[in-house]
């Protein structure tokens, strides 16, 4: 179940918190940092030829927010709207308890992942992207997010929820088979095989590894 009002319970972690996404944080910390020293540089360069004054500081600190802002819109991975219990792989060694996943909706509330996997659809309504479950019936989850289905971060979202659920019930001992969804989660790595800007090699998730710890005999 979800918290209350869609809050998000206090015992789950966002996804960008988890270890497994601290390359994605690094990596937008080192475009941060480089687009600093740019500002520094053009500081220097201003007051070594004499024209720094206040407009042009100015200038550079509202290009300088404007900077990190569009690095932070092209950083999905920062804002992957999933959550995990402590019993939950991805938070490393498997817990003692039931692992549990959630998932953020459009309107900002938090609900349980339940049971299989899920995709989105076009939302004939609210226009965007629906959540549904991923069987014969199709049934809705509510509102996902204003952007089509076929955006790139969004299919990217849906992978990792899919991942998410899989080694769920994997740790759970779900009756749907380890092998199976390995090989299912493995289909989808290469939407995720891809860096942010789409022109440099991906990190980083390695769903192969997790799901190794949970291979029968």
């Amino acid at each position: 179940m979800s918290g209350e009002d869609g809050e998000l319970p206090v015992e789950m972690r966002r996804f960008n918190s988890l270890d497994i996404a601290r390359p994605f944080l690094l990596r937008f910390w080192m475009y941060c940092s480089a687009l600093f020293v740019v500002f520094l540089l053009m500081v220097w360069f201003l007051s070594s030829t004499g024209v720094l004054n206040n407009v042009n500081v100015l200038i550079l600190i509202l290009s300088g927010v404007v900077g990190v802002k569009l690095i932070h819109q092209q950083s999905p991975l920062l804002r992957v709207p999933l959550a995990v219990n402590l019993n939950h792989p991805f938070m490393g060694e498997a817990g003692l308890g039931v692992a549990k996943v959630m998932v953020r909706l459009s309107s900002g509330a938090w609900m349980d992942a339940g049971d299989g996997r899920v995709r989105l659809i076009a939302d004939e309504l609210l226009g965007g992207s629906c959540l549904v479950r991923d069987d014969g019936d199709f049934a809705p989850l509510g509102h996902f997010s204003a952007d089509r289905q076929s955006n790139t971060s969004l299919k990217r979202y849906i992978t990792l929820i899919n991942q998410a659920i899989a080694l769920r019930d994997a740790v759970n001992g779900e009756e749907d088979s380890i092998e199976s969804a390995r090989e299912r989660e493995g289909a989808d790595t290469g939407l995720l095989e891809r860096s942010w800007f789409e022109d440099e090699e991906s990190i980083e998730i390695e769903p192969e590894g997790l799901f190794s710890k949970f291979r029968r005999d």
